[in-house]
Protein backbone atom coordinates (compact mmCIF):
# COMPACT_ATOMS: atom_id res chain seq x y z
CA UNK A 1 0.00 0.00 0.00
CA UNK A 2 2.73 2.37 0.50
CA UNK A 3 4.45 1.93 -2.01
CA UNK A 4 1.34 2.51 -4.39
CA UNK A 5 1.05 6.14 -2.84
CA UNK A 6 4.47 6.64 -3.52
CA UNK A 7 4.64 5.86 -6.76
CA UNK A 8 1.07 7.47 -7.42
CA UNK A 9 2.71 10.58 -5.18
CA UNK A 10 6.10 11.09 -7.90
CA UNK A 11 3.41 10.10 -10.73
CA UNK A 12 0.52 13.41 -10.00
CA UNK A 13 3.68 15.48 -9.01
CA UNK A 14 5.58 14.38 -12.25
CA UNK A 15 1.90 15.63 -14.37
CA UNK A 16 1.65 18.49 -12.71
CA UNK A 17 5.39 19.57 -13.02
CA UNK A 18 5.66 18.76 -16.49
CA UNK A 19 3.12 21.09 -17.79
CA UNK A 20 4.57 24.23 -16.06
CA UNK A 21 7.68 26.58 -16.68
CA UNK A 22 9.41 26.11 -13.55
CA UNK A 23 12.85 27.50 -12.72
CA UNK A 24 13.14 25.31 -9.28
CA UNK A 25 11.61 23.04 -7.47
CA UNK A 26 12.00 23.92 -3.34
CA UNK A 27 12.18 20.38 -1.30
CA UNK A 28 11.67 20.89 2.74
CA UNK A 29 12.60 17.88 4.88
CA UNK A 30 13.14 14.20 4.50
CA UNK A 31 9.76 13.00 4.58
CA UNK A 32 8.72 10.51 2.22
CA UNK A 33 6.03 13.00 0.60
CA UNK A 34 9.45 15.25 -0.11
CA UNK A 35 11.39 12.10 -1.65
CA UNK A 36 8.65 11.63 -3.96
CA UNK A 37 8.65 15.32 -4.47
CA UNK A 38 12.26 15.38 -5.65
CA UNK A 39 12.02 12.58 -7.77
CA UNK A 40 9.03 14.31 -9.85
CA UNK A 41 11.56 17.01 -10.22
CA UNK A 42 14.74 14.96 -10.78
CA UNK A 43 12.44 13.03 -13.98
CA UNK A 44 11.14 16.81 -15.12
CA UNK A 45 14.88 18.07 -15.46
CA UNK A 46 14.12 20.29 -12.92
CA UNK A 47 16.34 21.53 -10.73
CA UNK A 48 16.17 21.06 -6.74
CA UNK A 49 16.77 23.32 -3.81
CA UNK A 50 16.83 21.16 -1.03
CA UNK A 51 16.16 22.51 3.04
CA UNK A 52 17.12 20.17 5.75
CA UNK A 53 20.04 18.28 4.25
CA UNK A 54 22.94 16.99 6.53
CA UNK A 55 20.67 15.69 9.66
CA UNK A 56 21.22 11.93 10.69
CA UNK A 57 18.16 10.96 12.94
CA UNK A 58 19.25 8.03 14.10
CA UNK A 59 15.78 6.48 15.29
CA UNK A 60 13.74 7.55 12.06
CA UNK A 61 13.79 5.65 8.35
CA UNK A 62 13.89 9.37 6.90
CA UNK A 63 17.70 8.98 6.90
CA UNK A 64 17.25 7.33 3.59
CA UNK A 65 14.69 9.68 1.77
CA UNK A 66 16.91 12.69 3.26
CA UNK A 67 19.98 11.77 1.22
CA UNK A 68 18.54 10.52 -1.61
CA UNK A 69 17.36 13.93 -1.71
CA UNK A 70 20.59 15.51 -1.23
CA UNK A 71 21.85 13.36 -4.11
CA UNK A 72 19.26 14.52 -6.17
CA UNK A 73 19.69 18.30 -5.25
CA UNK A 74 21.72 21.46 -7.09
CA UNK A 75 21.76 23.77 -4.18
CA UNK A 76 21.55 22.53 -0.59
CA UNK A 77 20.13 24.80 2.37
CA UNK A 78 21.43 23.46 5.55
CA UNK A 79 20.09 24.83 9.17
CA UNK A 80 22.98 24.22 11.33
CA UNK A 81 26.82 24.09 10.77
CA UNK A 82 27.15 20.51 11.73
CA UNK A 83 24.69 19.84 9.27
CA UNK A 84 26.30 21.59 6.60
CA UNK A 85 29.23 20.16 7.19
CA UNK A 86 28.25 17.07 6.89
CA UNK A 87 26.65 17.84 2.96
CA UNK A 88 29.94 18.94 1.23
CA UNK A 89 31.73 15.70 2.72
CA UNK A 90 29.62 13.75 0.76
CA UNK A 91 30.95 12.23 -2.22
CA UNK A 92 30.10 14.09 -5.95
CA UNK A 93 28.50 17.27 -3.85
CA UNK A 94 29.28 20.77 -5.37
CA UNK A 95 30.59 22.82 -2.50
CA UNK A 96 29.62 25.61 -3.63
CA UNK A 97 26.38 25.13 -4.02
CA UNK A 98 25.89 24.00 0.05
CA UNK A 99 25.17 27.35 2.22
CA UNK A 100 24.92 27.21 5.49
CA UNK A 101 21.79 29.51 6.17
CA UNK A 102 19.97 28.50 9.60
CA UNK A 103 16.78 27.77 9.98
CA UNK A 104 13.62 29.59 8.78
CA UNK A 105 11.65 28.49 12.11
CA UNK A 106 14.33 30.89 14.36
CA UNK A 107 13.66 33.81 12.00
CA UNK A 108 9.46 33.20 13.12
CA UNK A 109 10.40 32.46 16.86
CA UNK A 110 12.48 36.40 16.58
CA UNK A 111 9.46 37.83 15.58
CA UNK A 112 7.47 36.26 17.93
CA UNK A 113 9.37 37.37 20.80
CA UNK A 114 8.72 40.35 20.12
CA UNK A 115 5.13 40.22 21.42
CA UNK A 116 4.65 37.10 22.65
CA UNK A 117 1.50 35.53 23.27
CA UNK A 118 0.31 33.32 26.05
CA UNK A 119 -0.75 30.16 25.49
CA UNK A 120 -3.29 30.49 28.19
CA UNK A 121 -5.22 32.33 25.25
CA UNK A 122 -6.11 28.56 24.23
CA UNK A 123 -5.81 26.55 27.79
CA UNK A 124 -6.88 29.11 30.38
CA UNK A 125 -7.04 26.37 32.95
CA UNK A 126 -3.38 26.40 32.13
CA UNK A 127 -0.30 27.47 34.65
CA UNK A 128 2.39 29.50 33.16
CA UNK A 129 6.14 27.65 33.61
CA UNK A 130 3.53 24.91 35.72
CA UNK A 131 3.57 22.45 32.74
CA UNK A 132 5.57 20.37 30.52
CA UNK A 133 5.17 20.51 26.74
CA UNK A 134 5.40 17.03 25.22
CA UNK A 135 5.51 15.30 21.69
CA UNK A 136 6.23 11.56 21.04
CA UNK A 137 6.73 10.37 17.57
CA UNK A 138 7.41 6.54 16.80
CA UNK A 139 10.85 4.88 16.10
CA UNK A 140 10.73 2.93 13.28
CA UNK A 141 14.88 2.06 13.35
CA UNK A 142 15.36 0.97 16.76
CA UNK A 143 13.04 -0.85 18.99
CA UNK A 144 12.07 1.45 22.30
CA UNK A 145 9.05 1.12 24.80
CA UNK A 146 7.99 4.73 23.12
CA UNK A 147 4.06 4.26 24.54
CA UNK A 148 4.79 2.82 27.45
CA UNK A 149 7.55 6.01 28.60
CA UNK A 150 5.60 8.08 27.28
CA UNK A 151 2.89 7.31 29.93
CA UNK A 152 5.72 7.00 32.66
CA UNK A 153 6.54 10.59 31.96
CA UNK A 154 2.93 11.65 31.71
CA UNK A 155 2.50 9.99 35.61
CA UNK A 156 5.69 11.77 37.02
CA UNK A 157 5.08 14.68 36.07
CA UNK A 158 1.49 15.09 36.90
CA UNK A 159 3.06 13.61 40.27
CA UNK A 160 5.02 16.07 40.75
CA UNK A 161 2.31 18.92 40.70
CA UNK A 162 2.39 20.04 36.81
CA UNK A 163 0.08 20.36 33.86
CA UNK A 164 1.15 18.82 30.55
CA UNK A 165 0.27 19.59 27.19
CA UNK A 166 0.60 16.75 24.63
CA UNK A 167 0.77 17.26 20.67
CA UNK A 168 0.11 14.49 18.39
CA UNK A 169 2.29 11.97 16.76
CA UNK A 170 3.46 12.01 13.03
CA UNK A 171 2.21 8.89 11.08
CA UNK A 172 4.88 6.85 11.43
CA UNK A 173 4.31 2.92 11.88
CA UNK A 174 3.65 2.69 15.49
CA UNK A 175 1.48 5.87 16.22
CA UNK A 176 -1.34 4.25 17.11
CA UNK A 177 -0.02 2.78 20.12
CA UNK A 178 1.25 6.35 21.36
CA UNK A 179 -2.34 8.13 20.60
CA UNK A 180 -3.86 5.12 22.72
CA UNK A 181 -1.89 6.37 25.78
CA UNK A 182 -2.80 9.65 25.13
CA UNK A 183 -6.18 8.61 24.80
CA UNK A 184 -5.49 7.06 28.29
CA UNK A 185 -4.95 10.35 29.63
CA UNK A 186 -7.00 12.34 27.92
CA UNK A 187 -9.88 13.16 30.34
CA UNK A 188 -7.45 14.00 33.36
CA UNK A 189 -7.52 17.32 34.45
CA UNK A 190 -3.76 18.00 34.22
CA UNK A 191 -3.64 16.81 30.83
CA UNK A 192 -3.91 19.13 27.80
CA UNK A 193 -4.10 17.34 23.72
CA UNK A 194 -3.95 19.41 21.15
CA UNK A 195 -3.61 17.18 17.59
CA UNK A 196 -1.76 20.26 16.48
CA UNK A 197 -0.68 23.46 17.73
CA UNK A 198 0.70 24.82 14.41
CA UNK A 199 3.65 27.61 14.86
CA UNK A 200 2.37 30.93 16.76
CA UNK A 201 0.46 28.33 19.61
CA UNK A 202 3.57 26.06 19.52
CA UNK A 203 5.54 28.90 20.43
CA UNK A 204 3.35 30.27 22.74
CA UNK A 205 3.58 26.81 24.90
CA UNK A 206 7.24 27.04 24.28
CA UNK A 207 7.32 30.49 25.76
CA UNK A 208 5.25 29.89 28.93
CA UNK A 209 6.49 26.48 29.54
CA UNK A 210 8.78 24.69 32.54
CA UNK A 211 10.42 22.02 30.06
CA UNK A 212 10.12 20.12 26.83
CA UNK A 213 10.03 16.19 26.72
CA UNK A 214 9.86 14.26 24.11
CA UNK A 215 11.44 12.86 21.05
CA UNK A 216 11.02 15.69 18.04
CA UNK A 217 13.04 17.67 16.29
CA UNK A 218 11.32 20.65 17.19
CA UNK A 219 12.22 20.61 20.79
CA UNK A 220 15.81 20.23 19.77
CA UNK A 221 15.86 23.43 17.06
CA UNK A 222 13.11 25.67 18.69
CA UNK A 223 12.41 25.23 22.34
CA UNK A 224 16.24 26.15 22.93
CA UNK A 225 15.98 29.56 21.84
CA UNK A 226 13.54 30.03 24.38
CA UNK A 227 16.14 28.81 26.94
CA UNK A 228 13.77 25.77 28.22
CA UNK A 229 15.22 22.48 29.37
CA UNK A 230 15.06 19.66 26.32
CA UNK A 231 14.33 15.94 27.83
CA UNK A 232 15.37 14.16 24.56
CA UNK A 233 13.95 10.47 25.29
CA UNK A 234 15.82 7.66 23.19
CA UNK A 235 17.67 7.61 19.85
CA UNK A 236 15.07 9.02 17.03
CA UNK A 237 17.09 12.07 17.03
CA UNK A 238 20.69 11.01 17.76
CA UNK A 239 23.50 12.79 14.89
CA UNK A 240 20.80 15.91 14.96
CA UNK A 241 23.27 19.24 16.49
CA UNK A 242 21.81 19.78 20.02
CA UNK A 243 22.16 23.06 22.08
CA UNK A 244 23.50 23.40 25.26
CA UNK A 245 20.06 22.86 27.24
CA UNK A 246 19.25 19.58 25.72
CA UNK A 247 19.47 16.31 27.78
CA UNK A 248 20.10 12.64 26.10
CA UNK A 249 17.75 10.31 28.27
CA UNK A 250 18.10 6.70 27.45
CA UNK A 251 14.59 4.73 26.23
CA UNK A 252 14.32 3.04 29.94
CA UNK A 253 11.89 3.80 32.81
CA UNK A 254 14.35 4.01 34.89
CA UNK A 255 16.82 7.14 33.04
CA UNK A 256 13.45 8.67 32.42
CA UNK A 257 12.39 8.15 35.81
CA UNK A 258 15.82 9.95 36.89
CA UNK A 259 15.73 12.76 34.50
CA UNK A 260 12.26 14.04 35.69
CA UNK A 261 12.80 13.65 39.48
CA UNK A 262 16.36 15.28 39.09
CA UNK A 263 14.76 18.37 36.77
CA UNK A 264 12.14 19.01 39.19
CA UNK A 265 14.66 18.57 42.36
CA UNK A 266 17.31 21.26 40.63
CA UNK A 267 14.00 23.16 39.28
CA UNK A 268 13.67 23.51 35.59
CA UNK A 269 15.58 26.58 35.07
CA UNK A 270 16.56 28.80 32.23
CA UNK A 271 19.30 27.58 29.39
CA UNK A 272 22.18 29.10 27.67
CA UNK A 273 21.25 28.55 24.05
CA UNK A 274 24.17 28.39 21.41
CA UNK A 275 21.82 29.77 18.72
CA UNK A 276 22.93 26.57 16.74
CA UNK A 277 20.26 27.05 13.86
CA UNK A 278 20.87 30.59 13.13
CA UNK A 279 20.85 34.11 14.67
CA UNK A 280 17.18 35.16 12.67
CA UNK A 281 18.35 35.63 9.48
CA UNK A 282 17.97 32.38 7.68
CA UNK A 283 15.43 33.51 5.07
CA UNK A 284 17.85 36.34 3.61
CA UNK A 285 20.30 34.27 3.67
CA UNK A 286 17.87 31.51 1.77
CA UNK A 287 17.24 34.38 -0.91
CA UNK A 288 20.52 35.28 -1.33
CA UNK A 289 21.87 31.80 -1.50
CA UNK A 290 19.16 30.70 -4.44
CA UNK A 291 20.17 34.26 -6.24
CA UNK A 292 23.63 33.48 -6.23
CA UNK A 293 23.46 30.24 -7.37
CA UNK A 294 21.20 30.94 -10.25
CA UNK A 295 23.12 33.84 -11.75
Amino acid sequence: EKAYEFTNSVNKIYDVLKTKKIDAVLVIGDRIEAYAAALASHFCKIPIIHSGGGTITAGGVDNIYRYHITYLATIHLADSLKHYNRIVQLEGINKENVHFVGSVAVDAIFEFQKNPVSITNVFPQIQKCGFALMTFHPVTLIKEPIPELMNICIKEIIDNGYDVIVTYPNNDEGHEDIIKIIEKWADHKNLFVSKSLGAQRYYSALHDCAFVIGNSSSALIEAPYFRKTVLNVGTRQHGRDKDVGVREVSADPVSVVKEVSEGFQQGWHACECNCLYGNGDSVEKRREAILRSFT
